[in-house]
This record gives structure tokens, sequence and C-alpha cells, in this order.
């Protein structure tokens, strides 16, 4: 069995498996697991022809997390910082992709809740992998922030957990790897020969979103306000 990272989406998880790949065979986001969203693939069958690595699945398939085995990871924003980061470019698009999938896939608990704004829908997608994850007893969860914020210290930690040899280069996180085809990929990670000359150079801050910049948005704020009041089964530190 593969064993597999999940996370809320925007959040590093990219980075996180292309660092990886230089000790264990990593996979990030296959194509067949964007076919299993559109209903044209099967989750199950197509996951079980892996003996073994580790894989970075779409944030819409948190709902499988506790129905394999392997170990996992759950790398995830607190809501503020995944509002400030979806809502800083107003990804419609991103709502058009998941929304209807996540529907057909909504926690039990959060039935019956009016997600009736593009702002509360985008609540409702990280909300609902949320409660998927919750489900899943053998989990470890990051936080994105303290990922990018310690990436050798988070990637020790990990290397730790996975029981692979430590990684001591992290160049790569220099770069935006999704520049460079570290995403949505049939091979290994490991086997793609990535073309520099469309790389993005970031800087070593690239991700990170601080409380204060989230506290010192408005929108943000209400969002909030209105998370605690409708979502009050949520633990305080996740928003």
């Amino acid at each position: 069995m593969i064993d597999q990272i999940y996370h809320t989406s925007h959040c590093g998880s990219t980075l996180l498996i292309s660092l990886l790949k230089e000790n264990i065979k990593a996979y990030s986001e296959p194509r067949w697991t964007h076919q299993v969203i559109a209903g044209k693939d099967n989750f199950f069958a197509s996951i079980n022809q892996y003996n073994d690595g580790i894989i970075k699945l779409p944030s819409g398939l948190c709902h499988f997390s506790s129905k394999i085995k392997g170990k996992k990871i759950f790398l995830y924003r607190k809501l503020k910082q995944h509002l400030f980061k979806i809502l800083s470019n107003y990804r419609t698009e991103y709502i058009d992709y998941y929304y209807s999938y996540f529907n057909n896939n909504i926690h039990p608990s959060l039935k019956g809740i009016k997600f009736d704004t593009i702002e509360k829908q985008n609540i409702f997608l990280w909300v609902n992998r949320i409660m998927w994850i919750f489900e899943c007893e053998n989990i470890t969860w990051i936080e994105s922030n303290q990922f990018l914020l310690n990436k050798q210290k988070t990637l020790d930690f990990i290397c730790n957990y996975l029981e692979i040899d430590p990684i001591n280069n992290i160049q790569i996180s220099t770069i935006h790897v999704k520049s460079i085809g570290m995403n949505h990929n049939d091979i290994e990670l490991s086997r793609i020969i990535p073309n520099l000359n469309n790389s993005i150079l970031v800087n070593s801050d690239y991700g990170i979103i601080s409380d204060e910049v989230c506290y010192n948005n408005y929108t943000i704020n209400k969002l909030l306000e209105w998370a605690r009041k409708n979502l009050s089964f949520i633990p305080e530190y996740l928003f």
C-alpha cells in the first residue's frame, strides 16, 4: 500500500511531495485522481495498483482518508489563512471544479448548513476536508506555516514518521515547483526532467501567511465570525 498526503489546497503540498521524491517513490496528483472527481475512475481500484511510495492526492479526496491503509499526512492551512490565499485571487473556477463533488460527498455534520455565498462556499470546501480528516485515526497533521517556516525541521519529522532516510537537499524549495512540472503527473517525480527555463524563483518565505495580515482583512474577519457561529464544532485553533 502507498502512503498518502492529504491537504486543504494551496498550502505547500506540491512542494512537500517534490522534496520527498529524493528518498521515496513520489507521485503528485496523477490524472486518474482527477478522473475520480469527474466520476470516470474508481479510487480503490486505481490506488491499489501502487505497492509502495507516497502519493499526494487532490484536496477533494479527503473523504477516502479513513478507508485505506498506509501512513498519512494532512497538510493544512487554518481557515483564516486558507481564505486569505483563496480569496486573494477570487478563484471562482476553484468552486466550479469542486463544489458539486463535495456536495455529493458532504460530511454528515455539515448537512443543513447554508453556504450561500461564494465566500462561504470556500469555507464549505475547507471544512468538509477537515471533518473527513477528523474521521481518520492514524494521520499526522502538519500546519502549512510551520512547514514553510521550518522546512528542514518538518522534513526531518516527516522522514522519521515515514521511516525513510533524511532529506538534506532542499534547494528545490527556492523554485515554484508547479512551474517546473511537479504536479499532475502519471510517473514518479524523480523521473521528471524539470524544464528550468520555465522555472519561477521564490523567496524563502513564499506561501507564509501571517495571522496579522488576515486579521487586518475585513472580509475574512466577517467570515470567521460567521464560521465560529455556524461551525461551533470546529476547534478554535483551526480558525
